[in-house]
């Protein structure tokens, strides 16, 4: 048997698959309509109570399925390249419409797993590693021995989370995503900051954060002369004769009451604003706007527009790329590293901020800013003027065209991206004593944390009591206050205001209410617990240590919404069912009690040597995990 079917061979063992019906079906076969469809569920529940953690193998993740690409496949990309990190069976999820790339259906090591079938549901549940860019199913219960890398897929120039304008406690997908990771990456300061606050992540999350750079922009800083001549080609770029710029154009998506849209005839009309005879001129839509009006569509109307295929990734794309036009498209921060020039297209600027929300200024963009046609054209003008004077063969990543201010927006939000950041990445997680290569960062700081357990929160007057606690524990320096809540509790609008008022002081957690899967032995155990009235947190929590078959339930259903998240303090809200009550049991093993009784914590009286060591070696540093290493070595020696 070869290395590589020993591999699949291996990883199938607790599937079970005895005949050829079972194993097609294992593979094909879905098992409900979506990832909260029972059948997807129970399988999964199934799948991580009979099969044990494969360190040999990673299951890889990309926008929900959508692609073969991003962060992740250039994690994949390195891997395969540099086997000294070993042997694994890669395994990409691809979703329900999705077809494997033909240059991988018959790759060694390398399968597909459809969402929603046997398949998917084995692997995650069973892989000892997991990276993915964007959230999970929320069926998803990290196992303590996978690790789960989430890169995310860009730098965050929109909202994101609790900080768009319309969210009330956030995306309970992405709070849950960032909590189950155990690594996460990003580009830099910024981006972490951005991440931490946007999925309340203060006070809740474990991860190892590592500002590293993105694995994908390696591929736009490293493709070699063949590859780009060979995506000229296929593009037909003309490179005869004259040097003409190759511009591209891609922007995001847009959408009105929570549905995507697009303004075909805004779309056709910029384009014909931007197509000159000194320039060739690309057109590439985000993929949910390619859902609504498809690219070739649009190149059809427009003789002049080249459209790339889907094939070609976007961080292939642009390193044939001379301009860049976008609007509020992170892929700008992505090109930032090549020092080329940017074009910052913001027709909608106002809208925009008002209805989706944006982390940037336009003062703080690099590049040049237009916001009418008459201004893109000549904007467009006069770099591709400039361009040609300085010729194809000058180093903009050195001195950019745009100048300081370009230069001092790479620093910002991209200091990491130098065309090695897949080597990193791959350190980072697979590496023993990965993290501590690297200067890393930690959703905690050194304070107490209080958790406010509201559960589906109902108005009244014990409910404005729990939270005036709550506010009253945000206003205090000494703890960070956490909000454990259903995102569809009604809340005062005023309290809303007030809490929002509060920041990052306040993570607010939410979460959807969703009845658990069970396995069939346990139904009848958890419908009694449930069914129980008058059930208050110590009779609770006295049935729970009775019980293991109830300790299992909610041991899982913990990890599945908070993973190991664990809190020194946790306040509970009147009139919790018997399950959040035994969920918030799971929370912390110090003390629980109800709201009313907050108090704020009695201040730490620090040694002068303790705060001596915090100024010098502040936690999450590199410099404090090699004096802590040296501490180790050195015990070990004396002892």
């Amino acid at each position: 048997m070869t290395q590589e079917k020993s591999l699949l061979h291996g990883a199938l063992k607790s599937a079970n698959l005895s005949s050829e019906v079972e194993t097609q079906e294992f593979w094909e076969k879905s098992l409900g309509k979506g990832a909260k469809s029972t059948g997807v569920r129970q399988q999964y529940l199934d799948d991580s109570a009979t099969t044990t953690v494969n360190k040999n193998v990673i299951f890889y993740e990309s926008m929900s399925g959508a692609r073969m690409g991003d962060n992740p496949y250039g994690i994949y990309e390195y891997l395969r390249e540099h086997p000294e990190h070993g042997e694994f069976l890669h395994v990409w999820s691809i979703d329900a419409q999705g077809s494997i790339p033909a240059e991988y259906i018959d790759s060694p090591n390398v399968v597909f797993a459809r969402r929603n079938t046997r398949s998917y549901t084995y692997f995650i549940a069973s892989a000892g590693y997991v990276i993915c860019n964007a959230t999970l199913p929320s069926f998803f219960a990290r196992r303590t021995d996978q690790k789960y890398l989430n890169t995310w897929h860009g730098i965050p120039y929109k909202a994101l989370g609790r900080n768009t304008p319309k969210a009330r406690f956030g995306s309970p997908g992405g709070n849950a995503t960032f909590t189950k990771a155990t690594h996460i990456l990003t580009p830099g300061r910024f981006t972490t900051d951005k991440i931490i606050s946007a999925y309340s992540m203060k006070g809740v999350s474990n991860a190892t954060i590592a500002e590293i750079g993105y694995p994908r922009v390696d591929r736009t800083l490293n493709a070699d002369a063949d590859l780009k001549s060979r995506l000229r080609e296929i593009l037909g770029l003309n490179t005869d004769g004259d040097y003409r710029p190759t511009v591209l154009y891609a922007p995001t998506w847009r959408s009105e009451k929570d549905k995507d849209v697009v303004d075909s005839d805004q779309l056709v009309n910029d384009l014909k604003t931007m197509v000159r005879p000194d320039i060739q001129l690309l057109y590439r839509g985000h993929h949910r706007m390619d859902r609504l009006i498809k690219d070739a569509s649009v190149g059809d109307q427009l003789s002049d527009v080249i459209i790339p295929p889907h094939e070609i990734s976007s961080n292939d794309l642009l390193s044939v790329v001379d301009v860049l036009i976008t609007d509020f498209s992170s892929i700008f921060f992505d090109f930032l590293p090549t020092g080329k020039p940017v074009i910052h297209y913001l027709y909608d600027l106002d809208e925009y901020a008002r209805t989706r929300g944006i982390n940037l200024s336009k003062d703080e963009l690099p590049g040049a800013v237009a916001v009418t046609r008459q201004e893109l054209a000549s904007t467009i003008a006069n770099v591709s003027e400039e361009l040609i004077q300085y010729r194809p063969e000058h180093d903009f990543s050195a001195q950019p065209l745009q100048g300081d201010r370009y230069k001092s927006a790479t620093e910002r939000f991209c200091p990491h991206d130098d065309g090695h950041a897949s080597k990193r990445a791959v350190e980072f997680l697979f590496e023993e004593e990965g993290a501590e290569r690297f200067d890393t960062r930690s959703a905690h700081d050194e304070r107490p944390t209080a958790a406010f357990w509201a559960g589906e929160l109902t108005p009244g007057p014990l409910a404005n009591s729990f939270l005036e606690s709550l506010l009253s524990s945000a206003a205090s320096p000494l703890e960070q206050t956490v909000l454990i809540i259903e995102r569809q509790s009604p809340i005062d609008k005023d309290f809303m205001k007030r809490i929002k008022g509060f920041g990052d002081a306040i993570s607010t957690f939410s979460y959807e209410a969703e009845q658990p899967v069970l396995l069939p032995d346990d139904r009848a155990t958890y419908r009694e617990f449930c069914t129980q009235y008058y059930l208050n947190f110590e009779a609770a929590r006295a049935l729970l240590a009775k019980n293991v078959t109830l300790r299992k339930i909610f041991a899982f259903e913990y990890r599945r919404r908070l993973d190991d998240a664990a809190f020194n303090r946790v306040f509970l809200a009147a009139g919790l069912s018997n399950s959040e009550l035994a969920l918030a049991h799971l929370a912390t093993k110090g003390p629980v009690t109800t709201a009313n009784h907050w108090r704020a914590p009695t201040p730490e009286l620090r040694a002068p040597s303790a705060k001596v060591e915090a100024y010098l070696l502040p936690h999450g540093t590199r410099r404090r995990k090699l004096v802590a290493k040296m501490y180790r070595r050195l015990r070990s020696k004396f002892r």
